[in-house]
């Protein structure tokens, strides 16, 4: 577990404010972790260490969608 707990730290720039745009997208298995800004989804293949990310990110007040955001085309 604790192994688990350090590996958070890769992924601090989802919650911790230093890269924009990271949500969370609602889906049967739980989540996706998508940018807003580069319409890119992160892939986090561990569903253990997926969980933990979709946690700390739902602890720090990232949002949780029940869709993508359309992108304004301006």
């Amino acid at each position: 577990m604790e192994a688990l707990v350090t590996g958070m730290q890769d992924y601090d720039h989802l919650w911790d404010g230093s890269e924009e745009g990271w949500v969370v997208i609602r889906t049967r298995s739980g989540g996706t972790v998508y940018n807003c800004q580069s319409q890119m989804a992160l892939l986090i293949e561990d569903e253990d260490e997926r969980a933990q990310v979709l946690q700390q990110m739902q602890e720090h007040g990232r949002p949780f969608l029940d869709a993508i955001p359309k992108r304004d085309s301006a």
